[in-house]
């Protein structure tokens, strides 16, 4: 799956999402996906993430709607068809809160997390994940998630990846003060909690430490990039 943000088709910058499939040693591209409502600027497949058997993604449109308040929306397929199952919205929605500035699926397809940066409860753009749950082809939040020391301009929620069961994540803040910092959060039934904050051992300001994410299937395991090191550039 590939998202092509700027693709022109239904506005300028509308966005739309690419599938592939491979027969052998042979890619074709299966279908290219727009939301139902797709408009100039939405941005649609900023980010997409796609589940372990192929049958259900979900792809970002952070500029949905005026005013960057955005959107995800959930695709799945039957045979060669994609059909969109659901628009995701958050349930607090807000101008420029960028929800759909990442997301992750589980590999079952049913758990579904999308970072909204600009969100503003409590300091303004901390940003927040939203989590959703799948019950039959109906989707509804289940919980907003927010770092425990979560301070403005943080951004939380650019990065996000998802454990095989769903009961694990790992969410990456790049802008977080003294040079980024990542957040694993587990569930418990339907509550979801902060397990840690993680942090490089040589972490320095302008590090970007969180700026790509992933976590194995287990939960157990998690890896953090910097995209910028200060060592490195001074030298």
């Amino acid at each position: 799956v590939a998202g092509a943000l700027a693709e022109d088709t239904g506005g300028t910058s509308a966005g739309s999402v690419y599938v592939f499939t491979r027969s052998g040693t042979t890619w074709s591209q299966q279908a290219k996906l727009q939301p139902s409502d797709v408009a100039a600027g939405d941005t649609a497949g900023f980010q997409v993430s796609i589940s372990g058997d192929g049958n259900t993604l979900v792809l970002a449109s952070h500029g949905d709607d005026t005013g960057y308040t955005g959107a995800a929306y959930v695709f799945t397929r039957s045979g060669t068809t994609w059909t969109q199952q659901q628009k995701l919205v958050a349930s607090n929605p807000g101008e420029y809160d960028s929800f759909g500035k990442a997301v992750g699926i589980s590999t079952d397809g049913n758990t579904v997390l999308v970072g909204a940066t600009g969100e503003d409860t409590g300091v303004t753009d901390a940003g927040a994940v939203y989590a959703f749950t799948r019950s039959g082809t109906t989707w509804s939040q289940q919980a907003l998630i927010q770092c425990s020391d979560r301070a403005q301009y943080d951004g939380f929620g650019e990065q996000i990846a998802v454990s095989s069961n769903g009961n694990d994540a790992i969410i990456g803040v790049k802008e977080k003060a003294g040079g980024g910092a990542a957040y694993v959060f587990n569930r418990s039934g339907t509550t979801w909690s902060q397990q840690a904050k993680i942090l490089s051992s040589d972490l320095q300001t302008g590090d970007a430490f969180g700026s790509n994410v992933d976590i194995s299937n287990n939960g157990a395991t998690v890896l953090v990039d910097n995209i910028v090191d200060e060592a490195n550039l001074k030298s």
